[in-house]
């Protein structure tokens, strides 16, 4: 298969883990705005919280999903911050009594990777690369 066909079947790929998150979960946890925005234009319609918003503290953001939300995926990038990162969240949801979807991560981590993207917010570029490049 070539590559582009790789990363065409990845990317539906994606799309398919995101329609079913927006079943499995109550929440996508995301670092910020551009990450938003990636999301939406992949189809994701669920409940999409940022970790950096202004006004609002982490702490605030901890304690409101853990007042009205049973599961979440923590969605932070895939590089070295990001990965720490969805460590320190997960570890404060889960001692709130959320439980933190790290199959959907994994998943998500694996196919950015074919698409040859660490950030979420990086996921709008490949997407419109794939669309130039369509037979």
């Amino acid at each position: 298969m070539s590559p582009k066909l790789q990363k065409r079947e990845a990317f539906t790929d994606l799309k398919s883990v995101l329609e079913e998150a927006e079943k499995e979960v109550d929440a996508i946890i995301v670092e910020g705005a551009r990450d938003v925005e990636a999301l939406r234009r992949l189809g994701f319609h669920g409940r999409i919280e940022t970790r950096s918003k202004v006004g609002v503290s982490e702490e605030d953001l901890i304690e409101q999903l853990s007042g009205n939300s049973d599961t979440v995926v923590v969605l932070t990038d895939f590089d070295g911050e990001g990965r720490r990162l969805n460590r320190h969240l997960s570890m404060l949801l889960e001692r709130r009594g959320v439980r933190v979807e790290a199959r959907i991560r994994r998943t998500v981590g694996r196919l950015m990777a074919a698409l040859g993207v660490n950030t979420v917010e990086a996921l709008d570029n490949a997407e419109r690369q794939l669309r130039q490049f369509a037979p």
